[in-house]
């Protein structure tokens, strides 16, 4: 009689349970299995740093609560126990000796053999590095769609604030409070790299630049809003086609020559639309050459081993005619508000040289002195929150002005925080903080109530970043000082490394000394800089801070 044929399930019904592999071989296995899961954390324990930071977060604004009803306190520590999570999360992640031995032959062998970048970097043709959220602003949604703006607003996590989306709202509000001034405002949208350098990210022919779909609906809205706006995309797009490129190999700004091609016809606008503004000083350029490695490219996690990804340009740096280099003046009658593509031959920190940026430049054929409010990052916002916090002062920094010069990134238009900014003239109120004067150094200790969070190095395409500490109950040898507190601004991260700073967290006592910010501010003032959650706390004037082995 022949055997009855099984069915697979009934073959795999029969199986289950049998296995060819022993029980002590599966013990064996088993217990190198759970060996490797417990050795990579209690190895990261004994070579990591166990500073424990994101355990600070719970002690943040323990204070403001207190007062608050039992649901909000609840909701409150839940908020702050899952910030607790993700910043420990990104700490790990950090400190990982995994990731620090893998990372490095890993990235050279995707960005050599495969031709692939990260998160942050998209390689493209002949070594060409592009960051990515520029290559997003021109191909994601359209900025001005509402459904998309109403994603962003609702987009954050529960302990961040949530952004301001709208472009157009936050340009009109500004445009009419300098109105009310008798000050006409000219936007300057810098165009990304991918815009007008998309052939080396893709194979397709453009016949023209690419832009967001929303962009000519922006331009459109603007001018229903009788606001003026440069657009440099066609001249840097010419600019290119002419002289084979109008934006640095691996980094997100212009070269010096589109840079200063832009200023020129920006000047001649002005000067045809605003001729009671007159030359008045003397400035001429200077040659020189600077060699640096673009800011893409030290966002790539690269060995030590691996060349430098450097690239050599001829800057123009402008001087006066006492042969001195640029500096703005805060008595001209033009404001310029700017970005890093205002910097990025202006600013130490960027590493393409000084006194050769869109600001000097644009001085120099308007043959003008200019007002400057400029800092690396959040074009959106940032340099008008500046110059708020200068009028809530009592510092009145638009008095004489006939002309503001809003400069930022176009990525801005759909990744920014567009926040509405008040430009109400205040009096100055003595709060019971302390202000080092010019040319003193005090040496003080005191608590740190808060302190802003240095970014990651290469998280971002700044290698500099400033942050910012609230101190309380200072002590020290200057009469006064008993007591008072400080609103400080010191380096959490120079040269892509955190330095000990950014390892301060609340609570601590420190010893720091303080010095006038007033003195720094036009070396540092462009800098990157994390502020504090607390607003209010950002109208006090800030103190310049350093440890001696920072």
């Amino acid at each position: 009689m022949g055997k009855i044929k099984l069915s697979r399930e009934a073959r795999a019904y029969q199986e289950i349970g049998f296995t060819l592999i022993s029980r002590r071989l599966s013990q064996i296995l088993s217990f190198f299995f759970i060996l490797t899961i417990f050795l990579v954390p209690l190895v990261q324990y004994v070579v990591g740093k166990h500073e424990g930071k994101a355990l600070h977060i719970l002690l943040e604004n323990t204070e403001n609560q207190k007062n608050s009803s039992l649901f909000e306190q609840i909701k409150g520590k839940n908020t702050q126990f899952l910030q607790m999570l993700d910043t420990l999360e990104l700490e790990v992640e950090e400190e990982s000796f995994l990731r620090s031995f893998f990372l490095p032959p890993l990235q050279s062998f995707f960005l050599t053999v495969l031709g692939q970048g990260n998160e942050k970097v998209v390689a493209g043709k002949e070594g060409w590095l592009f960051y990515r959220p520029d290559i997003d602003s021109l191909t994601g949604p359209a900025f001005l769609d509402k459904t998309q703006q109403q994603m962003r607003y609702e987009g954050h996590e529960l302990w961040e604030k949530p952004v301001q989306p709208d472009p157009v709202a936050a340009i009109v509000d500004f445009n009419r409070q300098l109105r009310e001034r008798g000050i006409q405002l000219i936007l300057v949208p810098a165009p990304v790299k991918p815009s007008i350098h998309p052939e080396k990210i893709s194979g397709y022919h453009f016949t023209a630049p690419p832009a967001n779909r929303d962009w000519d609906a922006f331009l459109r809205e603007l001018q229903d809003n009788d606001i003026a706006v440069f657009n440099s995309r066609p001249l840097l797009y010419s600019y290119a086609k002419k002289d084979g490129a109008a934006f640095l190999a691996t980094d997100t700004h212009w070269l010096p020559g589109a840079l200063d091609m832009v200023a020129r016809s920006l000047a001649a606008k002005i000067q045809k639309d605003f001729p009671d503004i007159e030359s008045s000083t003397a400035y001429s350029l200077q040659q020189q050459s600077v060699t640096a490695e673009g800011d893409v490219a030290k966002m790539l996690t690269l060995p030590v081993t691996y060349s430098k990804m450097e690239q050599t340009v001829d800057i123009e740096q402008v001087v006066n005619s006492d042969n001195e280099l640029w500096q703005p003046q805060t008595d001209a009658e033009i404001l310029l508000l700017g970005d890093s593509f205002t910097n990025i031959y202006s600013t130490i920190g960027l590493g393409w040289g000084r006194s050769a940026g869109f600001a000097e430049h644009l001085s120099y054929h308007l043959q003008q002195p200019l007002d400057l409010l400029s800092r690396n990052d959040s074009g959106a916002y940032v340099t008008r929150e500046m110059l708020g916090a200068e009028l809530a002062r009592g510092r009145d920094r638009l008095a004489g002005k006939k002309l503001v010069i809003w400069e930022f990134a176009e990525r801005e238009l759909s990744h920014g925080d567009w926040k509405i900014i008040d430009l109400t003239l205040g009096s100055p109120v003595d709060n019971g903080f302390f202000t080092a004067e010019v040319g003193e150094k005090v040496q003080v200790s005191g608590v740190v109530a808060a302190v802003s969070r240095s970014p990651r190095p290469g998280s971002v395409p700044y290698r500099d970043n400033i942050v910012t500490l609230h101190l309380v109950d200072l002590t020290g040898d200057k009469d006064g000082l008993e007591g008072a507190q400080a609103l400080v601004y010191a380096f959490g991260m120079q040269d892509n490394n955190l330095t000990e700073i950014a390892n301060i967290r609340p609570g601590d006592r420190v010893s720091i000394t303080l010095s006038s910010w007033d003195e720094v501010e036009n070396e540092y003032g462009s800098y990157r800089r994390s502020p504090l959650d607390d607003e209010m706390m950002e109208l006090e004037l800030p103190n310049w801070g350093t440890i001696k082995n920072d």
